[in-house]
Order: C-alpha cells, then sequence, then structure tokens
C-alpha cells in the first residue's frame, strides 16, 4: 500500500510542477491584465486563457508546444528551469520526483537545492493520500452539483419548438427550460430527459421574466453555446477542482476566464442588437446581473461583476476589421510566448544513444562495413542528403543504399536498403570514398 501511494505521490508532484508553471504564466497575464484587456476582445481573451487551461488537463500538449514550436527566447522557456520524461511526454521540473536522481528543487534561472532523500521517500506517501483524498472530494462534489442543476433544470416548463424557433434556435441539440425560483438563468451541458435524447446543452431560464427580457437572455445564453463556453467551463473546473485548487493563482485566473467569457457573449450580443435594444440590454444587466456565482459545468446571465459589464456595455462600440485581426494576431502571439518553447529532453541524447548528425556518421565510418554487404567491394561512394548514399558497385552498376531504424545500443543502422538506379548526375554530392 506504501508503494501504491508512493507512486500517487510522485504523480503528485508531476501535477504540482505543471501547476507551478501555470501559475507563473497565469500570474504573469494577470499583471499585464490592465493593457491585454484594452487590446484584446474579450473573445480573444477567452482564447489565451483557455490555451494554459487545456495544457493543465492534456500534458501532452505542453510537451508538443514546446517540440513543435522549440522557440528559445519566450516566457515558459524563462521560467522553466528544464523539463523532465514523464512517459511519451515532457513536463516542467521545478521538484525533482527522485527516481532516476537525488530529489531536488529548482528555481528559474539554474539554481538548485538538494532535498533529503529519507525525507523525500517519507512525505511521498502523504502527498499520495492528500492527492487521492481531493480528487474523490472532488468527483463526489462534482457528480452531486451536477445533479443537483439536473434536478433543478427538469421541473421547469420545456418550450416548445415552435416558440424556440421564433426567438431563433433551430439547433435540435439544445433545450430551454422555464423554472420558477432560479436564482439565475444559465446554461448547462448534458442531456435534458436522458441519454438517448440528443440534447447536449439546456438553458434554464427563470420563467418570471417579461417577454422582452426572456429574449435578450435567451439570445446571451446562446452565445455561450455558439462559443463553447461551456466546454471550456467544464474543462476548466474540472482541472482546476482535481489537480490545481491548492494554488490561488489559478483561482483568480479562473474568475478571470468567466469575467472574460460573460463580457465576450455581452460583446456578441450587443453587435446583434439594434441601438433601442442595446439600451435595453443594458437595463437588463443591472436588474438581473447579481453577481452571484454558480459553480460547475454552468454559465450564468448574472454571473461575474456586473458593475464592469454593464460600464463596458454602455460604452461599447462595433469593431472594425483591423482591430478584430489584430485583436487576433495579438493574441496568438501570447499564447506563443507563454505557452512555447521551453528547455527540452531526451532520454536517448542522456544515455548517449540518440541518432547522430549524417556528417558524425560518415566520419565514424561504420558505413564502410555495410555497404560491401549490399553491392560488394565499392569503387566509388557519394553521399548529398541524410541517410542514403550513392555508391558505384564492383559491378560498375549504381545503387542508392538507404539507412533507417537507428539501434542507439548498438550504434548501428538496423535496416539498409539497396535499389539499383541509372548513372546518377553527381552534382551536389560529395565524394566520401
Amino acid at each position: 500500500m506504501i508503494i501504491v501511494l508512493s507512486s500517487v505521490g510522485r504523480m503528485g508532484i508531476t501535477i504540482v510542477n505543471v501547476g507551478l508553471f501555470m501559475g507563473f504564466a497565469f500570474g504573469a497575464l494577470i499583471l499585464l491584465r490592465p493593457v491585454t484587456r484594452r487590446l484584446l476582445r474579450p473573445r480573444h481573451q477567452v482564447w489565451l486563457w483557455f490555451v494554459g487551461w487545456y495544457m493543465g488537463y492534456m500534458f501532452t500538449l505542453f510537451d508538443a508546444l514546446g517540440s513543435w514550436l522549440p522557440i528559445p527566447y519566450t516566457f515558459r522557456a524563462l521560467v522553466t528551469p528544464r523539463v523532465a520524461e514523464q512517459g511519451f511526454y515532457n513536463y516542467p521540473m521545478y521538484i525533482s520526483v527522485g527516481r532516476n536522481e537525488p530529489p531536488s528543487l529548482m528555481l528559474p534561472g539554474g539554481a538548485e537545492f538538494p532535498l533529503s532523500s529519507d525525507l523525500f521517500e517519507r512525505l511521498l506517501p502523504v502527498v499520495g493520500v492528500v492527492w487521492v483524498t481531493a480528487l474523490t472530494a472532488t468527483m463526489v462534489w462534482y457528480t452531486i452539483q451536477g445533479r443537483k442543476l439536473r434536478r433543478l433544470s427538469r421541473q421547469g416548463e420545456r418550450m416548445d419548438p415552435e416558440t424556440m424557433k421564433r426567438y431563433g434556435i433551430t439547433e435540435e441539440r439544445v433545450a430551454v427550460r422555464l423554472c420558477e425560483g432560479l436564482p439565475a438563468s444559465f446554461v448547462r451541458a448534458g442531456h435534458d430527459t436522458g441519454w438517448g435524447d440528443k440534447v447536449s446543452n439546456v438553458i434554464c431560464l427563470q420563467k418570471e421574466l417579461p417577454e422582452r427580457q426572456l429574449r435578450l437572455v435567451l439570445l446571451h445564453e446562446i452565445e455561450h453555446i455558439r462559443l463553447h463556453h461551456i466546454w471550456y467551463k467544464t474543462t476548466i473546473v474540472a482541472v482546476l477542482t482535481a489537480f490545481y485548487w491548492w494554488n490561488p493563482v489559478l483561482w483568480l485566473a479562473y474568475r478571470l476566464t468567466c469575467r472574460d467569457m460573460e463580457l465576450a457573449c455581452d460583446e456578441a450580443v450587443l453587435e446583434e442588437l439594434d441601438p433601442v435594444e442595446r439600451r435595453e440590454y443594458v437595463r437588463t444587466l443591472v436588474e438581473l446581473g447579481s453577481g452571484r456565482h454558480l459553480w460547475g459545468s454552468v454559465t450564468s446571465f448574472g454571473e461575474c461583476d456586473a458593475a464592469l459589464r454593464v460600464r463596458r456595455a454602455v460604452n461599447w462600440k462595433p469593431s472594425g476589421i483591423f482591430v478584430q485581426n489584430a485583436s487576433l494576431i495579438l493574441a496568438v502571439v501570447l499564447a506563443v510566448f507563454f505557452f512555447c518553447g521551453s528547455p527540452s529532453y531526451d532520454r536517448r541524447i542522456e544515455e548517449k544513444t540518440a541518432e547522430p548528425a549524417w556528417s558524425d556518421f560518415l566520419a565514424g565510418g561504420v558505413w564502410a562495413q555495410a555497404v560491401p554487404d549490399q553491392v560488394g567491394e565499392p569503387k566509388e561512394v557519394w553521399s548529398r542528403m541524410d541517410r542514403q548514399l550513392v555508391v558505384l558497385g564492383e559491378d560498375d552498376k549504381w545503387y542508392t543504399v538507404t539507412f533507417s531504424w537507428w539501434s542507439g545500443a548498438g550504434q548501428y543502422y538496423s535496416r539498409i536498403e539497396t535499389a539499383p538506379i541509372e548513372q546518377p548526375s553527381l552534382e551536389g554530392y560529395t565524394r566520401i570514398a
């Protein structure tokens, strides 16, 4: 049992390492917020946040953004002292888990402080217990919250398809419920009456809303669905509560992400309304914007800083195409700067079994032992591209000899293929024998 808990503890420390990086990145984005909220449209701000959240959910994405875009000078490279290999992906290492090396604490900039191996091993089962307890509590809470919301929404009257079409809702996978006594109108992910009803999102509206406000609130909730905010929030809540509940920076980032989702929906709705309806929308925000937050996989019309949303709605102006494109480009640049590039780790390099550069392979002379087995004693050997030689065999015929499947342990290519060719033009080739 202790061994199992120690393994879980090591996994927990791996998650802590990723959470520390996310804390650095989100902390910097929070400090930049006075600038970014002026330059980025809310929907692009949401995208930027979500890249970071999704990295915390899909650890392979952290590895991919470092491998596919190995940019040397980024924020991520600055705050990541080194990375370690876990299975098929790399993750940031601030705390060594003590598998193949003594445990240590590493700081950005290269400073490293050794930790007591005995104390570290004794603490691992404790970390494992904490992680199992927190994950179990999260799953129980998440299940109870989801059932409570579904039970609350099913008490309402379902809007018929004709009325939904009158409000502009033609999507069959969306259901609308008019419920009495709701604290706020909201939209949740999931089915309505059962798994087979083909419904993926349910909009729950306060039944007592007058017709004019009901339409505006419904437009707002539809934008949440159209902009994929329900899926975003489901992922974010799961990531935060299951893995990163211990990091206060991420709780603040979560709050700001939810705020930007609401601002993005407000902006999208205002773009569809005429001036008179925009004034009515602002009045609706004033009356219904309670600021109360509903936890779980839901987005609510009245949550998140109603006063700010009212000010932004009052001062709203349509964005030109140049502003929209500039905002999108800036969001991409910030995503690359904060979440791409970092040190890389390759176990084969550490073990000195990585495939060498082609020039080093040729200089080592191992090829000279393989070529005679393919074409007899060669008369001429030329090279232009990696992994391939052009050879004049002892029968005065030309061949290509292609090397593949590097076997690091034996320092050789385990697969060699030979094919006859017409006499080649050797312009640009280098004669090696």
